[in-house]
Parts: structure tokens; sequence; C-alpha cells
């Protein structure tokens, strides 16, 4: 397969992926409303899912959360540590992190990196070598989306020949 089609499928299946998410949100959202208001009024908590032809595929299970602790007060919850587990509290001394990274940002990326003021090499400090690229960025353009969708509507794209599903039966 060729770049170009390798992007068509990418920008391809952005588009499937996009629109999947959409409705398996708004469906997830809708299920759980109904499990809510099933348990209301029938104490039912699970539901078995089928195929239309009564095959079953799956069961919808309301989780009930547990109760959870947390800190409430950090520095009441911290004096009674103090007090009662004085090995278990620690201090914290650390670069504040928003200053490092303003910092950092306007340093030069030069090995050893030097304070820009006086030019003294900064201990501590490196430079990285930059990695290759691990991913890039897929920006339909406008109406992209739009005609995509038409063109898998129309059959002008083929989604079985763009995304050919393994162990089905082909039509």
């Amino acid at each position: 397969m060729s770049l170009k089609e390798h992007a068509t499928r990418v920008a391809v299946l952005r588009v499937l992926r996009d629109a999947v998410d959409t409705e398996y949100g708004a469906e997830r959202h809708e299920v759980l409303q109904e499990l809510r208001a099933a348990r209301a009024e029938l104490d039912l908590k699970s539901v078995r899912v089928t195929l239309p032809d009564d095959t079953p595929v799956a069961t919808l299970t309301l989780v009930d959360p547990r109760p959870v602790v947390v800190v409430a007060d950090e520095e009441s919850f911290t004096a009674w540590v103090a007090d009662n587990h004085p090995g278990e509290v620690e201090t914290l001394v650390r670069v504040r992190p928003g200053w490092q990274r303003q910092f950092l940002a306007r340093l030069s990326r030069l090995d050893p990196v030097a304070d820009p003021h006086t030019g003294e090499a900064i201990p501590g400090l490196g430079v990285l070598s930059p990695s290759e690229p691990r991913s890039f960025s897929l920006r339909p353009l406008p109406g992209g989306r739009e005609r995509i969708a038409r063109a898998l509507r129309t059959g002008t794209l083929d989604l079985h020949r763009l995304l050919p599903l393994e162990g089905g039966e082909n039509p």
C-alpha cells in the first residue's frame, strides 16, 4: 500500500472513529439512565444484551461505587499524622514547577547549559537529543469530514476495501 493509500485510510478511520465515539458516548449515557431507572422501579441491576434473533451477546450491569476515604483538610490530617505517626511526615524541598518550566524554556539548547545572564554552566542540567517523531496530526480540511462521510454513503469510498475485517464472511 502506498503512502497516499495509507493516508486516506487514516483520514477515513479518523472520521469513522469520531462518529462511533460520539454514538457510543450518547448510547452509553442513555443506557445508564435507563439502567438507573430500572433499578429504582424494578430493583433491576443487570440486563442481558441479545442480537435481534435473541442470541445473547453480553450483560450490562450497574457498577455500584464504594465509599472512598479522602483527605478533606490536608493541614489537619498532616498535624494528626505528625502527632501519631511522626516518621511518616516529610519535608519536601524542590524548585517550584512553574518557575522551572519557564526558566528551562528560556535556556539555550546547547550543552553545557549556561545561565543566560552570567554565561556560567548550570549544574544539573543537560540537553537531550530530539527523538524521532512518534506521532503525526490529522487536521481535516474544511468540509473534509462531510466529503468523506458522503463518499462512504454513496459508495465512492468502499469501506470493505479500506477496512477489511478479518474472520467474517465477505459479501
